[in-house]
């Protein structure tokens, strides 16, 4: 009997052990386990939309500009096309489309619109993003929006100072989504890192992407741009005064730019805005990074020219205080302006759409400087092979200076006169086409191929400089 007591009282002892040994190694015991939690394997993504609404109403033509969502699809590479397999949803609004005013946004306080979020995604880094549209006339069994405010003329419109109710154009955006190549995502991608969430903001500017055709209908070639952003210090904002009797400059244009990927020695505009009634303005929300700030305008109260000011590597979260405007010698500005011709491969006239820069020389950037105002636009199609174009700029050179928060940033005298310009002009495939629409087109797709002395114009006040583009092999 004792014996059988004994050996009772083993089993059950080595079965206690058992168990607690068990115990441990889920609990993490043991001196080397885990900690029981799962680690978590996907992101998650809340994606906001944003724009500066320069061309609203009365600075513009517009008082609303309506485009519908219906999803926006990210992919880890930059090349992938629309139809290839690995695009991963971080929005999908396609059974309840989102009508949104882009010149509605609230950007000016830095609050957003958000599209939506999504979480479960894959963690990598994503180098490519496609923001679609709903068709102006949905297919069968399609979602709309309700109420529609483009009233029955489609999906995507503009009402106008006037108040009509005019339908944008679009083609391949509803089966193949708006392109965001890496060049305009902030850093060329942005990273999930799995169990970790990012604020994914993407900016539309609307005033830069409609185009008007010579028939009077509005087409679309999206300029946009996105990157992570954070909900705080997301901003630069400055107010904007004459250089001699530091009174404020209401209305004029603020271009906020950073280096052209595919040529870093040439600025292009990231976002715009103009200043309000007391010269201030706020650019936001903007993705991590540095940028340089071009500002350039007429002040039609005391009929001024300024030229243009610069200032470089400006940092996130910036208050620059008073930016200062040199006044042109001379009242009047200068004018540039020229064709441009669109021919095919086999030298045949083709329609293309346009985008023109001015450019001036800031330390070792070409900075893109804002047109004056009766500018015509500098996004425009070549209709049938043919575009015009004239550009009122200051005939002065900028004032450029490196940012400094103490002492305050100083900016080097400018020549006041003449003004040393180069016109870039660059050809993309019109929306109505379906061989990648808005990709760089014509060959070579940007003119003219070198900024040198050859290509460089010359400008005083109330002159007027030609220069013409014949671009060729055109799709």
């Amino acid at each position: 009997m004792k014996k059988s007591s004994s050996a009772a009282y083993f089993y059950l002892s080595l079965f206690v052990a058992l168990l607690m040994s068990a115990l441990l190694m889920t609990c993490g015991g043991g001196g080397g386990g885990t900690s029981g939690v799962v680690p978590p394997t996907t992101a998650s993504v809340t994606t906001t939309i944003s724009d500066q609404p320069t061309c609203l109403v009365p600075n513009g033509p517009f008082q609303n500009v309506w485009v519908t969502v219906t999803r926006v699809r990210a992919h880890t590479s930059s090349t992938a096309g629309p139809n290839d397999s690995g695009w991963v949803d971080l929005v999908n609004l396609q059974t309840n489309p989102m009508q949104i005013d882009l010149l509605g946004l609230p950007s000016p306080t830095c609050l957003l619109t958000q599209l939506g979020s999504a979480s479960g995604i894959a963690p990598g880094q994503y180098a490519q993003i496609r923001l679609y549209l709903l068709s102006n006339t949905p297919g069968p069994g399609e979602a709309f929006p309700t109420p529609n405010n483009c009233d029955g003329t489609g999906f995507n419109c503009v009402i106008t100072a006037s108040g009509a109710i005019q339908t944008i154009l679009i083609s391949g955006e509803a089966q193949t989504g708006i392109q965001i190549p890496s060049g305009q995502i902030a850093g060329s991608s942005f990273t999930l890192t799995a169990g970790q969430g990012i604020n994914l903001n993407i900016d539309f500017d609307a005033c830069s992407s409609i185009i008007q055709q010579g028939n009077g209908q509005l087409s679309l070639k999206p300029v946009l741009h996105a990157g992570v952003i954070s909900l705080n210090n997301n901003f630069i904002s400055g107010t904007v005064v004459n250089n001699v009797t530091k009174g404020s400059i209401p209305n004029a244009t603020v271009f906020v730019e950073q280096a052209d990927p595919n040529n870093l020695n040439i600025d292009r505009i990231i976002v715009q805005t103009t200043t309000g009634a007391v010269g201030d303005f706020i650019i936001c929300p903007l993705p991590s990074g540095s940028y340089d700030v071009v500002v350039a305008t007429t002040d039609s109260r005391t009929n001024t020219t300024y030229n243009a000011t610069v200032t470089l590597r400006v940092p996130l979260g910036t208050t620059m205080g008073q930016i200062p405007m040199v006044p042109q010698t001379g009242v009047v500005p200068g004018t540039i302006s020229g064709q441009v011709n669109t021919v095919n491969p086999v030298g045949l006239p083709t329609s293309v759409n346009l985008s023109l820069s001015a450019l001036q020389q800031a330390g070792s950037l070409l900075v893109t400087i804002p047109p004056l105002p009766t500018s015509t636009p500098t996004n425009l199609p070549s209709e049938n092979g043919i575009a015009n174009y004239t550009l009122l700029l200051p005939a002065g050179n900028p004032l450029v200076g490196t940012f400094s928060a103490s002492p305050p940033t100083f900016y080097t005298p400018s020549v006041p006169v003449p003004g040393i310009y180069f016109v870039n002009a660059q050809a993309f495939t019109p929306m109505s086409s379906n061989l990648n629409p808005g990709s760089p087109d014509c060959n070579p797709s940007s003119l003219p191929v070198s900024f040198n002395g050859t290509t460089q114009l010359t400008l005083v006040p109330a002159g007027t400089v030609t220069q013409n583009f014949p671009f060729t092999g055109c799709q």
